[in-house]
């Protein structure tokens, strides 16, 4: 019931002029009711509806957010994150949350970590801050140390205490990576942007101590470098520290290119386990042209600074062993600790038995991407696409397309592992690069390899900073620094 008060016109006033037609015939008023419109100066009375036109909501039936949990912070479970912010912002996707469960609040680019040890480029452009990156995304910084797969809930440790938090989530995408083998004892790594800045402190300091000595073993043993591992990390980190050393020899009197060794030592049949033979062949020939030693079905027995003893016998003097195992895993590898639940499938290489669209045979609500999830090579009947960083970026855009695909009870797409090529360095103006079958190799290859770290790398502002350095260092090379503690052991990380 509406009421208006009287109000009848002030004394020696003319009556108020009555409204427009215009505005007498607004809609506010039932029709029913429209011929008998009170002026504002009158009591009256409402008794039916509103005649308010109805106006669709733009998000239509209001439901819960669909919970996303992604366990893993590599170059998968990043790419996953950042490709899923990216769909849902868009039209008609379904409402969403998004959980980045990783250890490290950045990501790390491992393709780049050579050149980083080499000082071609600047470390800071290996990190990638990921509360820089993902916007939407929820970052949980932990560790997942088991899954209860029945009520869709996983368990994180986080730094607040020993205790294990249930995270409940609907869908649930798996990208953890693989567990790495130790390194001997005594022997350098290149897995993180430390083990690249000690290994380029490393390498500077052999040179120094051999440039001061007169013991012709002790110069000998310093100038011999073993990379243990004949993978895309061990040939990139071989051919980006030679060019190093190289670069920086006329510093140091008395040493000249020829008193260098370069030996890679890979436990296989044939270096890039991951690519195909011809490209391994390939490599083989470019490293020994630049006066590289490449031993083939070799591991070591024993090592100690100042001697490296192999399986077959032959012993090395060298201060010097980078431990680089290519990221093909062995039948019998023991696989992450997080994937021993036993719901999970696993292949005997101990990675996620997947289907071709990412999803985990047989677990519903599973995903999994990146070097942990076998996925099936269409090209090699019964084989799986091998674990690198191409793949782990592709398998991430496919994923995200496909979980989302699934919310919203479409079909899925499967992944087709051509789309995704291998690229590494073999110099500063030789590289290899496979992509849609086809293989390029010398300064094309090395070209085409740049180019797709930009396009890999997140946010224009990063992907600017680094091709700016690169054509600047092209002009004017950069002067390599050791930024490791002096006063170490021979052979230990400085």
């Amino acid at each position: 019931k509406h009421t208006a008060a009287p109000c009848p016109p002030p004394p020696g006033e003319p009556p108020p002029v009555p409204p427009p037609a215009r505005l007498r015939e607004h809609h506010f008023f039932p029709a029913s009711r429209r011929a008998h419109k009170p002026s504002d100066c009158q009591s009256y009375e409402i008794t039916g509806p509103v005649d308010k036109p109805e106006v669709p909501l733009p998000h239509g039936v209001v439901k819960e957010p669909v919970r996303i949990l992604v366990i893993g912070g590599g170059h998968a479970g990043t790419y996953t994150a950042l490709r899923l912010e990216r769909l849902l912002r868009a039209a008609g996707a379904p409402r969403a949350e998004v959980r980045l469960v990783t250890p490290e609040p950045y990501l790390t680019y491992r393709p780049l970590l050579a050149a980083a040890a080499a000082g071609t480029l600047s470390p800071r452009h290996v990190l990638v801050p990921l509360r820089r990156v993902l916007r939407t995304t929820r970052l949980l910084l932990g560790e997942a140390v088991s899954l209860d797969l029945a009520t869709r809930t996983a368990y994180v440790r986080t730094p607040a205490g020993p205790e294990a938090a249930p995270v409940p989530y609907d869908a649930l995408v798996l990208t953890p990576g693989t567990t790495p083998a130790p390194p001997p004892p005594h022997a350098l790594a290149l897995h993180s942007l430390a083990d690249a800045l000690a290994l380029r402190s490393h390498v500077l300091a052999q040179l120094d101590l051999a440039s001061s000595t007169r013991d012709p073993a002790v110069r000998e043993a310093a100038l011999c470098f073993v990379f243990l591992g004949g993978g895309c990390a061990g040939v990139d980190a071989l051919t980006a520290l030679r060019a190093m050393a190289e670069r920086v020899l006329s510093q140091y009197p008395g040493l000249h290119r020829d008193d260098l060794r370069w030996v890679l030592a890979e436990p296989g049949e044939r270096l890039l386990p991951e690519a195909p033979a011809n490209a391994g062949t390939y490599a083989s020939r470019a490293l020994r042209r630049g006066g590289a030693e490449i031993r083939l079905g070799a591991a070591p027995r024993t090592y100690r600074p100042g001697l490296l003893v192999l399986d077959d016998g032959d012993s090395l003097a060298t201060r010097t062993l980078v431990h680089t195992p290519s990221a093909v895993r062995a039948p019998g590898a023991p696989p992450h600790p997080l994937l021993t639940t036993p719901a999970l499938p696993l292949t005997p290489d101990g990675r996620l038995r997947c289907t071709r669209d990412l999803a985990v045979s047989g677990t519903p609500h599973t995903w999994a991407a990146g070097d942990s999830a076998a996925v099936p090579d269409p090209g090699t009947p019964g084989a799986t696409c091998a674990p690198h960083a191409g793949h782990a970026h592709g398998q991430a855009h496919v994923l995200a397309d496909n979980l989302l695909a699934t919310l919203r009870g479409e079909p899925t797409r499967p992944y087709d592992a051509k789309n995704e090529g291998l690229y590494v360095a073999l110099g500063p103006h030789d590289g290899l690069a496979r992509l849609h079958g086809r293989t390029l190799t010398g300064r094309p290859g090395a070209l085409l390899l740049r180019a797709h770290h930009l396009s890999r790398l997140p946010t224009a502002r990063r992907k600017g900073r680094v091709l700016t350095e690169w054509a600047f260092a092209a002009l004017f090379p950069r002067e390599p620094v050791a930024l490791g503690t002096p006063g170490t052991e021979p052979g230990e990380p400085p």
